[in-house]
C-alpha cells in the first residue's frame, strides 16, 4: 500500500471520528498498518500530514528503534573479550 492510499483511508475515516477519540483512532490504524508489514519508511513519509498520525506513528517507530536497540545490546553481550 502506498502512502497517498494510506492518506486516503485516514482522510474518509477521520471526518466520522470525533475530536477526543482521534489518537486512539489513529493508534489503531496505525498498528493495523504495521500487521499488513507497511514498512517503517513508508510510515515515515506519511509524517507530517496530520498530527494524530504523527504521533501514532513516532510511538510506533520509537518501540521499533528501542527493540532494534535491545537486539545489539543483547548480541553484544555474547561476544568474548
Amino acid at each position: 500500500m502506498e502512502e497517498d492510499q494510506i492518506i486516503g483511508i485516514w482522510d474518509v475515516f477521520k471526518e466520522y471520528i470525533p475530536e477526543k477519540n482521534k489518537d486512539t483512532a489513529a493508534n489503531h490504524f496505525v498498528d493495523f498498518l504495521v500487521g499488513q508489514d507497511i514498512e517503517s519508511s513508508v510510515l515515515q513519509g506519511l509524517v507530517g500530514y496530520d498530527t494524530h498520525l504523527d504521533d501514532a506513528i513516532e510511538l510506533v517507530l520509537g518501540d521499533e528503534v528501542e527493540e532494534e536497540e535491545e537486539e545489539d545490546y543483547s548480541h553484544d553481550d555474547d561476544e568474548d573479550y
